[in-house]
């Protein structure tokens, strides 16, 4: 997979985040090891904030998968229908690294049987093979929360996940997510911290950039005045998540290695569909963006519309 994709261990890239709690502990994970710097923040298909004079091209895309031939990106989430068929300009994907895609897993296919983790997951694996990841005492909690993973390990996808796991290497090689995995805790206090974090963070909305609503339209109290920088108050809310995972994971938070100011945003058209041939194939010829299957129920992809990827 690093040979495909070798500039998932390139140092000082741009890259632009999913600013929920996956997309934010990948930022602060490539900030750690590759010195990356988060120039901005794809929100869910609907907005993306990007430092000004910055071209999408020169950044890599975390934590979502960009449907552009030219454009790097690292994301997990399910993109095909099915297996019987490609479209034809599948090759929108060449650039992008999704452990569905690499395994062929699709919607029709094997919906139950697609990566059960997050993208920093994918990450710790992919780069643990090359250098020394070190983990803070309560690194395990930290890790394992993003994108609900740590569920993945107690409910019905149990054996699917332990298929990835076999896969990504962690089983049986003694790197970076095998070591986690290996972490010594006291399950009862584990289950504690688990709890304060839900109700801390997860319950009150705290472990994400709150950048528009379910209508696609901006949260007012996220900007300041001018809408080229996040509010005291938003950036507030991030410094203290961010100082959180930090301390928890032991990966500092470089606050000039974050775009929090002087940013440009640009608005799409996110849609929100049933998934099926004539939906798929309509977010295909309408050259969709970004796309994922949500659910067995639920196909979202989005449009380049008002606006265009700068």
């Amino acid at each position: 997979i690093i040979k495909k994709f070798p500039w998932i261990l390139e140092i000082n890239q741009n890259c632009i985040i999913s600013p929920d709690a996956d997309g934010l502990i990948c930022g602060l994970f490539m900030s750690e090891y590759f010195n990356w710097k988060i120039v901005g923040y794809y929100d869910n298909g609907k907005h993306l904030i990007l430092k000004k004079n910055t071209r999408a091209k020169d950044c890599i895309f975390l934590d979502t998968e960009i449907f552009r031939p030219n454009i790097r990106s690292i994301g997990h989430h399910i993109v095909r229908l099915r297996q019987k068929d490609f479209p034809g300009n599948w090759s929108n994907f060449k650039n992008c690294c999704n452990p569905n895609i690499i395994r062929g897993r699709t919607l029709k296919d094997g919906f139950s049987k697609k990566y059960p983790m997050g993208t920093i997951h994918f990450l710790i694996a992919l780069t643990g093979t090359k250098i020394n990841i070190k983990f803070a005492d309560d690194a395990l909690f930290a890790v394992l929360q993003a994108d609900g993973s740590i569920n993945r390990f107690l409910d019905k996808y149990s054996d699917n996940l332990a298929d990835w796991l076999k896969y990504m290497g962690v089983i049986e090689d003694k790197g970076a997510f095998n070591e986690l995995l290996h972490h010594n805790i006291d399950l009862l206090e584990f289950c504690l911290k688990y709890v304060d974090y839900i109700q801390d963070y997860v319950k009150t909305k705290k472990d994400k950039i709150p950048i528009s609503d379910s209508n696609q339209t901006l949260v007012e109290s996220s900007f300041n005045m001018t809408k080229n920088g996040f509010s005291a108050e938003c950036k507030k809310q991030i410094f203290e998540y961010l100082n959180f995972l930090a301390n928890k994971t032991g990966w500092k938070f470089n606050k000039n290695n974050w775009q929090f100011d002087d940013f440009s945003i640009y608005c799409f058209s996110k849609n929100s569909v049933k998934p099926g041939v004539t939906t798929y194939q309509k977010a295909i010829n309408d050259n969709a963006l970004s796309m994922a299957f949500t659910s067995s129920l639920g196909f979202d992809y989005t449009i380049e519309s008002p606006d265009k990827l700068p």
